[in-house]
C-alpha cells in the first residue's frame, strides 16, 4: 500500500473495512489530494472498476496524474467537491457504488507556500483553489474585530476569540502565516497554553482555512445530494477533523434515514485507534461515518 513520502492516509482500514471496494465497482475520491486512499481504493477496484479523482486544488490534481498517469479506470475532474454530480455528468459516470471524502488538508499542501502552517513564513493564502478571490489574507486583515471574534469562537471553538480578535486587529497588517500564530498564541493566557495539545494556534488556522474555502457550506450541499448518486447498496464514507463538519455530516446522515433513503452504517462515528495516533498525530482529531444507500422499497 504505497503512498507518497510523508502522506499517511488517515483511518485507512476503516475506511477499506466499511467501504468494501471490490473488482468491477465504481468509486468516487471527492478529495483526493496526497492520493494515498486512492492508491489503496484502486488496488481493490481492479480489475474493471473505476475511480473517479476529484480535488479543487489543481496543483494536487497535476501530482495524482504524475503519480498514477492515464490509466482507462482512473478519471481526474477538477472541482469542488459541493459540485460532484456536475463533474460527474460531464464525465459521464454512472452511479457510484463507493464515495470517500477525507476533509483533512494534505501533508503537501501543509509544505506548501499557502500559509497552512503556522510553522512558516508564508503569505496568508490558505486557498484550496487560486483562482478564488477570498484568502486568509483578506480575512485576517480587512475584517472588523467582531466578525473575527465570531469566527474564532464558532470554527475554532476558541474561548479566547475577543482577545484573539482584537491582537489581530492591533497587529495590522498580517503578512505571513508564522507572524499570525505568534499573535494569536500570545493573545491566550499561558495557563491556558500549557493546557492545550499541539500548537494554541492550531484551531484559529483550521477556523481561516474553512472560511476561506467555505467547507461547511460546501459539505452540507454534498451531503444533500450524494445519496442520489449512489447505486443501492452503494456506501459513502467522510472522514472529518471539527466538530462543525461532523455535525454536518452526522445531520444530513440521519436525515437520509429518517426519510428512508439510506441507513447509517456507523451510529457513533468511528475515531483512530492508539496506535495509529502514536503513528500519525495529526489522526488524533478525526471522525468517520459512513451510511448506505437503501434499494426502492426499503425500509
Amino acid at each position: 500500500m504505497e503512498t507518497p513520502p510523508g502522506h499517511v492516509p488517515v483511518m485507512l482500514e476503516e475506511v477499506l473495512e466499511h467501504l468494501k471496494p471490490r473488482p468491477g465497482q465504481v468509486f468516487l475520491d471527492g478529495t483526493a489530494g496526497g492520493g494515498g486512499h486512492a492508491a489503496v481504493l484502486l488496488e481493490r477496484l481492479r480489475p474493471g472498476g473505476r475511480l473517479f479523482l476529484l480535488d479543487r486544488d489543481s496543483e494536487a490534481l497535476e501530482r495524482l496524474k504524475a503519480r498514477f498517469g492515464r490509466p482507462r479506470d482512473v478519471e481526474y475532474c477538477h472541482a469542488d467537491f459541493r459540485d460532484f454530480d456536475r463533474a460527474l455528468a460531464e464525465s459521464g459516470a454512472p452511479l457510484l457504488d463507493g464515495v470517500l471524502l477525507d476533509l483533512g488538508v494534505s501533508s503537501q499542501q501543509i509544505a506548501s507556500d499557502r500559509g497552512f502552517s503556522f510553522e512558516r513564513p508564508d503569505f496568508l493564502d490558505m486557498r484550496y483553489d487560486r483562482d478564488q478571490a477570498l484568502t486568509a489574507h483578506d480575512i485576517v486583515n480587512h475584517w472588523d474585530a467582531r466578525r473575527l471574534a465570531d469566527l474564532v469562537s464558532v470554527l475554532a471553538d476558541q474561548p479566547y476569540a475577543r482577545r484573539i480578535a482584537r491582537a489581530i486587529v492591533e497587529n495590522r497588517p498580517i503578512e505571513t502565516a508564522d507572524r499570525l500564530a505568534r499573535i494569536v498564541a500570545a493573545a491566550q493566557p499561558a495557563a491556558y497554553r500549557r493546557r492545550k495539545r499541539g500548537h494554541p494556534a492550531t484551531r484559529v488556522f483550521l477556523a481561516l482555512r474553512m472560511a476561506v474555502n467555505d467547507e461547511l457550506d460546501g459539505l452540507d450541499e454534498f451531503c444533500g445530494k450524494i445519496f442520489d448518486r449512489l447505486k443501492p447498496g452503494g456506501r459513502v464514507a467522510v472522514i472529518s477533523f471539527h466538530s462543525g463538519e461532523d455535525r454536518v455530516v452526522k445531520n444530513r446522515f440521519r436525515e437520509a434515514a429518517r426519510a428512508q433513503v439510506a441507513t447509517l452504517v456507523t451510529r457513533k462515528p468511528l475515531t483512530p485507534t492508539a496506535e495509529e495516533i502514536s503513528r500519525n498525530l495529526r489522526s488524533r482529531s478525526a471522525k468517520l461515518r459512513v451510511a448506505e444507500r437503501l434499494g426502492p422499497g426499503a425500509g
